[in-house]
């Protein structure tokens, strides 16, 4: 096997920003666009099954995630979670030429943070994050949820993953302007 019949490594993407952010709704949009042009793992597959607070980085299996990420990395398949709050990785998936790692606890592992080629952030306002859970979920029982455990905990965190990205996005802006932001990020992998 000679140097050129090499397949060159994936590009791993990290999208990361608090609850409601607008992560997954782009990345979404993105793999309805690109069908089959890049691969999407969501963090919240790694949950562990019995957790006291989701929001904090305890409640995930970081070391699973970052298997996956170096299999892929080197080329290699990967098992991931078909479902949350699961012990079965049964879904097995092939490296491309882009991997997008979305989530809003990415960048506190720094062992996983140093898989990244590219680090996005995608900032939202408290306000907004309320809003968008509400929305979401349709249930006023979550505003003492958000209010009392999702922006404390993500408050806490915020800073210590913002420092670590390469490009930071206003989440507060609508879907579309956020949408193209992050496609102009990835296309400009896809297309190398």
């Amino acid at each position: 096997m000679g140097i050129f019949s090499k397949k060159p490594k994936p590009v791993i993407i990290g999208v990361c920003g608090r609850s409601c952010s607008g992560k997954s709704t782009v990345i979404k949009e993105l793999e309805e666009k690109y069908k089959g042009k890049f691969l999407h793992i969501n963090q919240d597959k790694f949950f562990k099954i019995k957790v006291d607070n989701w929001e904090r980085p305890e409640a995930l299996r970081f070391d699973k995630l970052i298997e996956a990420i170096k299999l892929l990395k080197n080329g290699e398949n990967a098992f991931i979670p078909t479902h949350r709050w699961t012990e079965n990785f049964d879904r097995e998936v092939k490296p491309h030429k882009v991997v997008i790692v979305e989530g809003y606890l990415l960048f506190v592992n720094p062992e996983l943070n140093k898989l990244f080629d590219k680090r996005i952030w995608v900032d939202v306002s408290d306000i907004n994050l309320l809003y968008r859970r509400l929305k979401r979920f349709n249930d006023l029982s979550q505003l003492d949820y958000t209010m009392n455990s999702v922006i404390p905990e993500s408050k806490k965190y915020e800073n210590i993953q913002r420092k670590h990205a390469d490009i930071i996005i206003d989440g507060n802006k609508s879907k579309e302007e956020i949408i193209k932001e992050v496609e102009k990020e990835v296309v400009s992998k896809l297309t190398k």
